[in-house]
């Protein structure tokens, strides 16, 4: 929540920071109290699956207030919206190069860097992002238990936090192509001998995905964020 004594209506959208999304520790999680530890009452960002040298893209328009390397976050790029007024701030750790120098204007989708696993606070290759709201670019409510973040989960594109396969691989429905996802459906009910998920169906439909591979739970992180072909390209997911 914003301090009362400092009200905003400002409004918050953000694009997504990596082309593959899966959370792997969402905000406000505290395991085995670790985040005490640092003064902090949960997980005060988002981790997000990369692989290593996955590249990382700014999120909003802005300056780049510190892009280097950091004992704790390892390489750290900090993005604020502006400099005046009410904003945001984005952090990003963990990363293994920087892509911006401190002081850049840099617009949204612009590749800030490329995922990784340094600094001291991590358990594997991954993107930590943050979110803050500022005014004249100081953190406002730095003392709400997270020092200053909020959850960025709401500011995101609607299903931001789903698959791919979900997201029909970026492709959009028509009538022949919903007609199309009945009959697949049709088809893996009888092979599954049960109601197949929104998923599984888009895997088929619009992945070029076979029955075989949609039901094989150790395939699910490639045909739920890559279709065939890709696969077959040897494209990777989350890299």
């Amino acid at each position: 929540m914003f301090n009362k004594k400092s009200p905003s209506n400002l409004k918050i959208s953000l694009m997504l920071p990596l082309k593959d999304i899966f959370v792997t520790q969402p905000f406000g999680t505290n395991y085995l109290d670790f985040y005490k530890k640092l003064g902090l009452d949960g997980h005060n960002g988002l981790d997000f699956r990369a692989k290593n040298g996955c590249p990382v893209v700014a999120t909003h328009d802005g300056y780049v207030e510190y892009s280097d390397m950091n004992p704790n976050s390892g390489g750290t790029v900090v993005l604020i919206s502006n400099k005046k007024g009410d904003g945001i701030k984005t952090l990003h750790y963990h990363l293994k190069e920087v892509n911006v120098a401190r002081g850049e204007n840099i617009p949204k989708g612009s590749l800030i860097g490329w995922a990784d696993n340094t600094g001291k606070y991590t358990t594997g290759t991954h993107l930590h992002f943050g979110l803050k709201r500022i005014r004249d670019g100081k953190t406002l409510n730095h003392d709400n238990g997270y020092f200053g973040a909020i959850d960025p989960s709401p500011y995101f594109p609607k299903g931001w936090n789903k698959s791919n396969a979900w997201h029909r691989y970026g492709r959009r429905r028509n009538w022949g192509s919903y007609q199309n996802e009945i009959k697949v459906m049709v088809s893996l009910i009888r092979y599954l001998k049960r109601m197949p998920t929104h998923e599984q169906i888009n895997a088929c439909t619009y992945g070029g995905w076979d029955r075989e591979a949609i039901k094989n739970p150790a395939m699910y992180y490639n045909w739920g964020w890559l279709k065939k072909d890709e696969f077959k390209s040897g494209k990777k997911p989350f890299a």
